[in-house]
C-alpha cells in the first residue's frame, strides 16, 4: 500500500492530537507516525493508504485540513550503518 507524507502547518498539538487518535476510523487509512518541528509550527505525519484522496479525506474528517498530501517512499538505513550510530 502507497504511503503519503501529509504536511500541517499552524500546529496545535492537542487538537492535532485529539484529530489523530480518530484519523482513519471506518477507512483504509492507516496513521504509522508523525514529527513535529515546534519552531516552524509544522507537524508531518506519514499514513498509508490507497490514494492520495483518501488521505485528505480522512484527515478532514479527523478535523485535521491538510496543508500538503504528497506521496512517499520510506528508505531503510542500511544495517551497518545503523549499528554504528546507536553504539554512539
Amino acid at each position: 500500500m502507497p504511503e503519503y507524507l501529509v504536511e500541517l502547518y499552524s500546529v496545535d498539538a492537542s487538537v492535532d492530537s485529539a484529530g489523530l487518535a480518530r484519523l482513519g476510523d471506518g477507512t483504509s487509512v492507516r496513521y504509522l507516525r508523525s514529527i513535529l518541528i515546534a519552531g516552524d509550527e509544522t507537524c508531518l505525519h506519514l499514513v498509508e493508504a490507497d490514494s492520495v484522496e483518501q488521505v485528505a479525506q480522512a484527515f478532514r474528517q479527523a478535523g485535521l485540513e491538510a496543508d500538503r498530501i504528497v506521496e512517499a517512499l520510506g528508505v531503510q538505513a542500511p544495517a551497518l550503518l545503523d549499528n554504528r550510530r546507536r553504539k554512539r
